[in-house]
């Protein structure tokens, strides 16, 4: 039985070196080689284990076809309807609200509103804003705009928010979807979702695709996890050759937890660059201050570089949270004494005593094994 898991275990991965080289016929070949072993593990076993092994092959089985309908590198299926999967829901339009999808309103965050994280700025730069409005340059040098990032580190230091900053600066289509958005107990429904999104965004002349959760949608393969092999190898398939799509296409996942991500996911044609976004230095917590207190009224009077040396270590949703609670104390006392409401430091001190930091020295440590242990 080792045997066959192993078999197993090697063609999945064939399966995804082939899908990697632009060898379909290969990748083909391997999923259906995957399913072959992966039947010959449920008629070995019983139970819930042999049903998961039946699933598996299935699974692999649907790949294949999809492969050979919707190879990748750009090339576009034939013009007839496409199949579902087995006993998966859909609704008109193939993808309803909860799937991740398109967002109609154009983001009214821009780059200069978020303070700090300045590599990731200059990476996005140089990667899709400097090659577009400079195209003729970046054809002299053979560089193409777009490509994917992933943004680690720390919840609540402006991942997401940094998405919908470069969407808006790019005038581009910005597309959303969380690992749980994507994720579904229904056979194959996680798949296409997950296809249906990546196309729609290839489909647009520029568009930021955020992926967030990516730790969810991506998790680490294992022999066992049936959902997680097939996602895994579907997105291994829709996101590559950015070189044969005319559009352009700005791949960004989020993530807290990196090293629950598979490996697959960072090597190159996916997640180029790796980004790791920390909690905000002392100019940044300065920079959201000042914005979280602008035309408050009182915040002239109050000292805020003697606020930001206090709050190293805290992330930005904390500064904002702190920030927050003080306006609504100074509420309060405003209504409770029928004065006119002013924020006072007071009123920041109470808050900062009472919000402490989200982050831990052992969460810090954490990304710093991670950095050394997979970048060097």
């Amino acid at each position: 039985m080792s045997f066959l898991l192993e078999k197993k275990q090697e063609h999945e991965s064939g399966c995804e070196a082939a899908i990697r080289q632009g060898d379909i016929r290969g990748a083909i070949f391997h999923a259906a080689k995957a399913a072959e072993f992966a039947y010959a593990l449920a008629a070995q076993t019983t139970g819930s284990i042999a049903s998961r092994y039946t699933e598996d092959a299935e699974g692999w089985l649907e790949i294949g076809e999809r492969l050979k309908k919707n190879p990748p590198k750009g090339q576009r299926p034939d013009n007839g309807p496409r199949p579902t999967d087995k006993g998966q829901r859909t609704t008109d339009d193939g993808q309803g609200p909860e799937d991740g999808r398109l967002v109609t309103e154009k983001p009214s965050v821009t780059f200069d509103m978020i303070a700090g994280m300045e590599e990731a700025k200059a990476t996005i730069r140089e990667m899709v804003v400097y090659p577009l409005q400079q195209p003729d340059k970046a054809r002299s040098l053979g560089l193409k705009p777009g490509g994917g990032v992933l943004l680690y580190g720390p919840p609540g230091n402006g991942k997401t928010t940094l998405g919908k900053a470069i969407a808006h600066d790019l005038d581009a289509a910005f597309f959303y979807a969380s690992g749980a958005q994507i994720r579904s107990k229904w056979h194959g429904e996680s798949e296409q979702k997950l296809r249906k999104l990546v196309q729609a965004a290839k489909e647009q002349p520029v568009s930021v695709l955020f992926l967030d959760d990516v730790d969810g949608l991506l998790p680490k393969r294992s022999g066992q996890s049936v959902v997680d092999n097939r996602i895994v190898v579907q997105f291994l398939s829709e996101i590559g050759g950015f070189e044969e799509n005319p559009n352009t296409l700005l791949l960004l996942g989020a993530t807290n937890k990196p090293w629950e991500i598979d490996e697959a996911v960072f090597r190159t044609g996916r997640f180029d660059e790796k980004i790791y976004i920390p909690p905000p230095d002392r100019p940044a917590c300065l920079g959201i201050l000042k914005m979280q207190l602008k035309n408050v009224s009182g915040s002239e009077t109050l000292n805020l570089d003697t606020w930001a040396d206090r709050l190293k270590g805290f992330t930005g949703s904390d500064i904002v949270g702190i920030v927050n609670s003080a306006k609504r104390c100074a509420l309060s006392r405003s209504i409770r004494d029928n004065t006119p409401a002013v924020l006072t430091a007071a009123d920041i001190e109470q808050s900062f005593a009472t919000i402490p930091s989200s982050i831990t020295e052992k969460l810090l440590k954490q990304y710093d094994a991670f950095r050394e242990a997979r970048f060097g």
